[in-house]
């Protein structure tokens, strides 16, 4: 499916929304960079689209009274096409031409909406449960300070996890799936390109493989980053658990859901694609950004046929 809107200049292809007048591009709200010759090769082919766009008029369009050469063409082409395939909406949109130019073709399934009906979301659990989020980080700083064995430090937090979601020891319906979300832990070298975790990262991976030991996980998904994949393998260290990698840009929630039926699921994501994640999950737009300072979030979200809501916890290190 793909929209044009004339006065806001914008396009979406499934989850891809272009938007051709700042020239910023996002999938499932992250930011992708694109640069903008590409992007006008894109609108051109978009406004002719099913139709040979040739080269020599891509050349007039988008390089006009810029000194290029014909190579430019078929390298921003790739540059799209790599696009697509990144963001998982087709690797075969755009066509070829022998030695004329280049066609583009959209996608004829509808999956831009993953709205669900009769959605059922309760947030007011948040509000209600401040008190216990409290009350629970002073009793895990108490039992940590008098108890040396790591189960004692934990059965508060526990106790709030299973007041708060389904029995994690238990087995779930067909048509369930509960997930737990989780931010990766702190990391080295903040602006290195793939750091890995640094020691209090590794301390607060530990303590949430703490929190988390008696929930049965049949599987962990996690971006393919050093901090998230170090973070995923110390929080189920232990457990003969399946470890998936996935990527925010194409993340299908309908695929998922219908994929991990009857299953509880562990996602290790990043501050700015956990939110909007949530938000996709539930079928609403409610959940605020996430601030990059923030590594205490746990978001426990069960989803069934009839309903979905979701439970957000601060648990602090003890």
């Amino acid at each position: 499916m793909e929209n044009f809107d004339l006065k806001m200049k914008t396009r979406q292809i499934k989850h891809l929304l272009i938007n051709f007048d700042d020239y910023s591009v996002s999938s499932y709200g992250v930011d992708i960079k694109m640069d903008h010759m590409a992007l006008d090769v894109l609108k051109l082919l978009l406004e002719n689209t099913g139709e040979t766009v040739q080269n020599n008029h891509l050349m007039d369009e988008v390089w006009k009274d810029k000194p290029s050469s014909p190579e430019v063409i078929p390298a921003a082409i790739s540059r799209l096409r790599k696009m697509f395939k990144q963001t998982g909406v087709g690797e075969d949109l755009i066509t070829t031409v022998h030695k004329i130019g280049y066609k583009l073709e959209l996608p004829k399934d509808d999956v831009v909406s993953d709205t669900v009906k009769e959605v059922v979301v309760k947030r007011e659990n948040n509000y209600l449960l401040w008190p216990l989020f409290f009350i629970a980080g002073l009793l895990a700083a108490y039992f940590y300070l008098s108890f040396p064995d790591t189960k004692e430090v934990t059965k508060p937090v526990e106790r709030l996890i299973r007041s708060t979601s389904q029995d994690s020891a238990s087995s779930l319906e067909t048509d369930e799936v509960q997930l737990f979300i989780l931010r990766h832990t702190e990391k080295q070298e903040p602006d290195a390109e793939d750091p890995q975790l640094s020691e209090q990262g590794i301390k607060r991976a530990q303590y949430w493989a703490r929190v988390l030991q008696d929930v049965q996980f049949d599987a962990v998904y996690t971006t393919n980053f050093k901090r998230n994949i170090q973070t995923a393998e110390l929080v189920t260290e232990g457990r003969d658990v399946e470890l998936k990698i996935y990527y925010p840009m194409s993340f299908d929630v309908k695929q998922f859901l219908q994929q991990e039926q009857g299953k509880r699921i562990l996602i290790i994501g990043h501050s700015n694609t956990i939110p909007d994640m949530v938000n996709r999950l539930l079928g609403s737009n409610e959940e605020p950004p996430m601030s990059h300072e923030n590594y205490n979030l746990l978001y426990i979200v069960n989803i069934d046929q009839n309903s979905r809501y979701s439970t957000l916890l601060h648990i602090e290190n003890p």
